[in-house]
């Protein structure tokens, strides 16, 4: 790894393949016009080519592996301290998840705002989506030619589910088997923080990575999403939540992911941008 480090690092990824959805590229680049007058962000490229075959299980295998050795490059050059990435499909997070749990020696601690927990493996998932796996490839499990690119794994012990509320039923059986953290909508809606708060101070690390998929929003107040989830988190109390552990502990990663917009798109990515800068989350 390179020995001098930059600060900050604004990653902008707008893959799409992982959920096939090519309107989540189109959602990416809208976040990234209502930040980037602001912020400076280095780019992954990705294919616009809408022709995904399935291997090892996974749609879009050869583009998913290729962006995320782009993507694991462009941060190994840029070795920062903290990242901020604004993407398409959940399965951007392997690269700064990965390389910040390192570069914090194994001790980050990750906030999975999802409404899915996204823990499949190829062999599980019902539908070969690569955007319901990243998580259990951090976790050190899954095609071993993505496994292999990441920087480094989590403990199950690093990760707190917060807002999931749809599982499949290898998921569930991983979290009980792994024993992991989950915190429901519910506490959030009622600004409970205090089970998430003691789960957090247990671990002996203050440093978190935010993991925001916008679906963990109740769809209701916020529909602009790939796989919409009812009885979500409100966009007040989200807003809220973020506030809590910036304030709290030493946010040194986040990111918004899977972003749709269905209709009055700009007003919908300046709604995203304003809950990230209120919450001081653009670093």
């Amino acid at each position: 790894m390179p020995e001098s480090s930059s600060e900050v690092l604004n990653l902008f990824f707008p893959q799409w393949q992982g959920s096939a959805r090519l309107e989540l590229y189109e959602g990416a680049k809208l976040l990234y016009d209502a930040l980037h007058h602001r912020l400076f962000f280095d780019q992954v490229p990705v294919s616009l080519t809408y022709s995904l075959t399935t291997d090892q299980n996974i749609l879009g295998y050869r583009q998913i592996l290729a962006q995320l050795l782009e993507a694991c490059r462009v941060i190994e050059a840029y070795n920062p301290q903290r990242i901020l990435t604004i993407g398409g499909d959940c399965g951007v997070e392997i690269a700064p998840i990965s390389f910040l749990n390192k570069k914090h020696n194994q001790s980050l601690n990750v906030i999975w705002l999802d409404a899915h927990s996204d823990l499949n493996t190829p062999s599980s998932s019902p539908s070969a989506h690569f955007h319901g796996m990243p998580l259990r490839v951090l976790l050190g499990e899954g095609d071993d030619g993505i496994v292999n690119c990441a920087f480094s794994t989590l403990r199950p012990n690093q990760v707190f589910l917060v807002g999931t509320r749809d599982f499949d039923l290898a998921e569930t059986n991983l979290i009980w088997q792994e024993k992991l953290s989950i915190f429901s909508v519910e506490d959030t809606n009622l600004e409970n923080y205090d089970y998430l708060f003691t789960a957090l101070d247990k671990t002996g690390s203050d440093k978190i990575y935010i993991h925001i998929d916008l679906d963990v929003i109740d769809p209701e107040e916020f529909p602009h999403v790939a796989c919409p989830t009812p009885n979500g988190i409100r966009m007040d109390k989200l807003k809220g939540l973020l506030i809590f552990l910036r304030t709290t502990f030493d946010v040194v990663g986040c990111s918004v992911l899977e972003f749709l917009p269905i209709h009055s798109k700009k007003s919908a990515a300046l709604k995203v941008a304003r809950l990230l800068e209120s919450a001081e989350l653009t670093f």
